[in-house]
Order: C-alpha cells, then structure tokens, then sequence
C-alpha cells in the first residue's frame, strides 16, 4: 500500500491525532502491511511483544491463557483500534489476538512507537489513556461477574456489541453475526448453552431477532 494511503488510514486511528502531520507521515513509512484470514492467529502468547498493531480492516479478538490452559476472551475489535500496546506498560504481556474475519493490519515495531512517544508527549498521553480504559473495561468485566446474574451479562454484552460494531440498514440496528456462543460465552464467562437460552428467550419477548448473518436489535 502506497504511503499515501496508509496516512489516511492512520487518520482513522483516535490516537494518531496527538501526532502532527509530519509524525504520521514518518510513521506511515515504516507500516508494514499484513493480511490475515479468518480464524489465523496474529498475536501469539508468551513471546517477546516487540509489535504494535493497527487494525484497518475486520476484527479480532484479544485473549489469553489460564493456568490450567483454558482459553479466556478479554474482548473483540473493530476497524480503527490498536492492539498490543499492553506490552508498552508490560514487557511481559501474554495475550494473544486471533482474527475473527478477514483481516488487513498495519504492523509497527515497538521501538519506533516508544522512540514517537518519547519524542511526543500528548502521543504518550493518548497510549497510556488507551491502556487505562482497556484496563478498566477489565475490572468493569469483573465486577459484572461478581454482582450481575448471567443473563444481564449477556444482554449488556449485545448492547456494548451493538454500539461498537451496529450499523443502521433499512431502519434496523444490526450487527454482523461474527461470534459463536462459544465466544460470547467466554466474553461474559457463562456458558454456551446460558448463552444460547438467553438469547432465544430475548428473540421470543422480540428484543432481538437473528439469524446466522446479522442480530438485529429490537427493543434491547
């Protein structure tokens, strides 16, 4: 992708805009451009994170692992995020990202996003904004386990989906139908079939419709 473009596409990014347009323009430069299909990890656990990625195109879901190897989602993106900027406030950072579908990336070397936040000190402000609010949307996480039920967890889910991924068509609020209730069961730590009864009782009371494609929200 010619620099010109990915400028633009750096524009996207909230972040970037603490940057002047000579910064862009000499971190479009060094960008380099990957593509990931559906379903092909991009983000490996307990490697060295020397990378910064920007999504441009698609999604994907940021995890990690448990002591006892089992699989826990922290939460999905879309077009316009960067992911692995953890490892900025822990070299040790552990998550890993998968492609949800396909995907086309702009991938930075650590070293030259540190080397423009130190240079830069409202761009350093923005990175470690965006690392407080990813750590917060955490704890949020957690203590909606402690004090809300399953199905509240699972309803605020599809509500948060829907503000993050919904587009408006022909007059309905809808979202791509992308996560499995396997997913969704690991983003809201119930279980598949939970996820499954909740969402087939919001379907009947007509909150929600939906099919393989899309969920269109109703009245939710």
């Amino acid at each position: 992708m010619q620099t010109a473009a990915k400028l633009w596409y750096l524009e996207q990014f909230d972040i970037m805009r603490a940057l002047s347009k000579r910064e862009m323009m000499d971190m479009a430069k060094m960008l380099v451009d990957k593509y990931y299909k559906k379903d092909d990890p991009i983000m490996f656990p307990f490697n060295a994170q020397n990378t910064i990625y920007m999504l441009k195109e698609g999604s994907v879901k940021i995890g990690n692992y448990t002591e006892n190897g089992e699989e826990n989602l922290k939460y999905v993106l879309n077009a316009g995020n960067i992911f692995g900027e953890m490892a900025l406030a822990d070299g040790n950072a552990n998550d890993f990202a998968v492609a949800v579908d396909d995907c086309i990336i702009c991938a930075l070397d650590m070293e030259i996003m540190q080397g423009m936040m130190m240079r830069n000190k409202a761009f350093n402000v923005a990175v470690y904004k965006l690392i407080g609010f990813r750590l917060r949307k955490l704890e949020r996480k957690l203590s909606a386990i402690i004090f809300k039920d399953s199905a509240t967890r699972i309803t605020d889910f599809l509500k948060e989906l829907v503000h993050d991924f919904g587009q408006q068509k022909n007059g309905e609020l809808r979202v791509k139908n992308f996560l499995t209730n396997k997913e969704i069961a690991k983003l809201t730590f119930t279980s598949r079939q939970t996820v499954n009864s909740v969402l087939n009782k919001l379907k009947r009371e007509g909150s929600i419709d939906y099919d393989d494609r899309y969920i269109k929200i109703l009245n939710l």
